[in-house]
C-alpha cells in the first residue's frame, strides 16, 4: 500500500520533480522501443534495398494497428490520472477492465479489416512491386494485433498511476526479446522479413502476459477486478471522449502515409523510398526526449486538473517546452555534423551503397525537424490533456493533408524537394499547434481560477 501511495504522489507533487521522475524512465523506455525498430532495420539491411523497401511500403499497416491501441491508451491514462487526482479510486479501477474489453473488440475488427485491405494497400504504394515480400512482413502483425495494441495500453494505464519505472522495465523486456530473436529468426531460421515481424510479435505478446500477471498480482495502486465488474458509463464515456479522437488522430497519420509513400515511391523508386524512410529513423531517435516528456505531460496535467491547481499546469507546460527545445537544438546539431558517420549503420549490403548519398542529404535536411517537432509534440499533449482531443485530431489531420499536397507538388521536381517539403510542413504546423495549445492552457487557467473564486465567495457568504 505504501508503494502504491508513493506512485500516486509522484504525479501529484512538484511539477519539475514530477516531470523529471516520469519522463526519465519514459525516455529510456521509448529509447529502447525505438532502438528495437532501428535494430530491425539494421538487420534487415543485410537483405538488401528490396527488403527495406518492402518494410517501408507495408509499415503503415503495422503503424495503424498500433495507433488504435496507443490512442485508446491515452484516453485510459488521462481518465485514470484525473480520477486519482480527484481521489476517486473506484472510477480509476473501473477503467482498467473496460479498456481491455475495448481493445479486444478493436483488435478483432482491425485484424479482419486489414486481412482483406493489406494487399491492395501495398499494391497501391509499391505500384505492384514486391507485394508478396510485403505481405510476408505484415501477416504476423494481423494475427497478433491484440498484443500490439495491449502493449501501449499497459504502458498508458501504468503511467497514469505514476509507475513509470514498471513501464520502463516492460519496454526493456520487449526490446531485449525482439533484438535477441531478430538475427535468430531472420538469418538463423532463414525466415527473412517474416522473422523480423514474428520477433516483434513475440516480444509484444510477452509484455501483454507480464502486464496481466502484474495487475492480477495486486501490486498496482489501481486494481484490476473482473469479478463483479460493472460498466461505469461515466468512466467509459470519459475514456472514449479522449481515446477515440486520439486513436483517430494516430490512425489517420499512417492512413495518409499510404498516398504520401506512393508519391515518394513514384518520384524516387525503391532507393528513394529507403533513403526517405530510414533517414527519418534517426530523427525518430532524436525526438525520443520530446516524446517522453510529452507523453508524461498528459497524466501530469490531468492529475493537476483533478487537483484544481492551475499554477502547476502552467509550470509543467513551461518546463516541458524549455527542456524539449534545448534537446531539439542539440540533436539537430549532432545529426547535421555526423550524418556521414551515422548512415554507415545501414550500409550492410552492396545494394545499400546506392542510397548512401541521398540518405545523408535527407538526414541533414530532416535535422531541422528536431526543433519543429518538439513544439508540435508538447502542444499536442497539452491539447489532449486539457480535453481538446478533437481539436488535436483535426490539427493532425490538417498536417497530414498538408504533407500530401506539398509532397505531390515537390515530387514534380526531385526527392530533395520532397525532403524540404517535409520540413516546411512541420514548421507551419508547429506554429499553428503552439498557438492553439497556448489558448487551451489560458482558457483552462481562467476557468479553474474562476471556479476557485466562486468557491471562496460561497464559503465567505456562509
Amino acid at each position: 500500500m505504501g508503494i502504491g501511495r508513493n506512485r500516486t504522489e509522484s504525479i501529484l507533487g512538484d511539477p519539475r520533480r514530477t516531470l523529471l521522475s516520469m519522463a526519465l524512465p519514459m525516455l529510456l523506455a521509448i529509447l529502447v522501443e525505438n532502438l528495437q525498430t532501428f535494430v530491425d532495420g539494421m538487420w534487415c539491411s543485410g537483405l538488401g534495398t528490396e527488403a527495406l523497401s518492402a518494410i517501408s511500403i507495408s509499415s503503415c499497416i503495422y503503424t495503424m494497428i498500433v495507433a488504435l491501441g496507443t490512442g485508446m491508451a491515452v484516453g485510459a491514462s488521462a481518465s485514470i490520472s484525473k480520477s486519482i487526482g480527484a481521489g476517486d479510486m473506484r472510477s480509476a479501477e473501473n477503467a482498467v477492465p473496460a479498456i481491455i474489453a475495448i481493445i479486444l473488440g478493436m483488435s478483432v475488427l482491425s485484424s479482419i479489416a486489414f486481412w482483406f485491405l493489406a494487399e491492395p494497400i501495398v499494391h497501391f504504394i509499391g505500384q505492384g512491386q514486391d507485394i508478396e515480400t510485403c505481405m510476408e512482413y505484415i501477416r504476423p502483425f494481423l494475427v497478433m494485433s491484440f498484443f500490439l495494441m495491449m502493449n501501449s495500453v499497459w504502458v498508458g494505464i501504468l503511467r497514469a498511476e505514476g509507475a513509470s519505472m514498471i513501464c520502463m522495465g516492460m519496454s526493456l523486456m520487449a526490446s531485449g526479446i525482439n533484438i535477441t530473436l531478430d538475427p535468430v529468426l531472420i538469418y538463423g531460421l532463414d525466415m527473412g522479413l517474416e522473422g523480423a515481424a514474428v520477433a516483434t510479435c513475440i516480444s509484444y505478446a510477452a509484455v501483454t502476459f507480464v502486464g496481466f500477471w502484474y495487475y492480477l498480482s495486486g501490486r498496482t495502486t489501481v486494481k484490476m477486478r473482473f469479478r463483479g465488474f460493472r460498466h461505469d458509463r461515466k468512466v467509459i464515456r470519459e475514456m472514449l471522449s479522449i481515446g477515440c479522437p486520439c486513436s483517430l488522430e494516430m490512425f489517420v497519420a499512417p492512413l495518409l502515409m499510404i498516398p504520401q509513400n506512393a508519391i515518394v515511391f513514384s518520384c524516387g523508386g525503391s532507393n528513394g523510398m529507403v533513403a526517405y524512410t530510414y533517414a527519418f529513423k534517426f530523427i525518430d531517435m532524436a525526438l525520443i526526449p520530446a516524446n517522453a516528456i510529452s507523453k508524461s505531460l498528459i497524466p501530469i496535467i490531468s492529475a493537476e486538473i483533478g487537483q484544481k491547481r492551475p499554477d502547476k499546469v502552467l509550470e509543467s507546460c513551461r518546463i516541458a517546452y524549455r527542456t524539449t527545445l534545448l534537446v531539439g537544438f542539440t540533436c539537430m546539431a549532432v545529426i547535421l555534423i555526423a550524418a556521414d558517420v551515422l548512415v554507415e549503420l545501414f550500409m550492410n549490403s552492396e545494394s545499400m551503397e546506392a542510397v548512401r548519398d541521398e540518405m545523408v542529404l535527407a538526414m541533414r535536411i530532416f535535422s531541422l525537424t528536431c526543433v519543429f517537432h518538439t513544439f508540435r509534440l508538447v502542444g499536442t499533449a497539452i491539447l489532449q490533456a486539457t480535453r481538446h482531443a478533437v481539436l488535436s485530431s483535426a490539427l493532425t489531420l490538417s498536417r497530414e493533408l498538408m504533407f500530401l499536397g506539398t509532397f505531390y507538388a515537390a515530387s514534380m521536381y526531385s526527392m530533395e524537394a520532397i525532403f524540404w517539403a517535409c520540413d516546411a510542413t512541420n514548421f507551419t504546423m508547429m506554429f499553428i499547434i503552439t498557438v492553439f495549445a497556448y489558448r487551451a492552457v489560458r482558457e483552462l487557467v481562467r476557468e479553474m481560477d474562476g471556479k476557485e473564486m466562486r468557491l471562496k465567495s460561497m464559503i465567505s457568504i456562509k
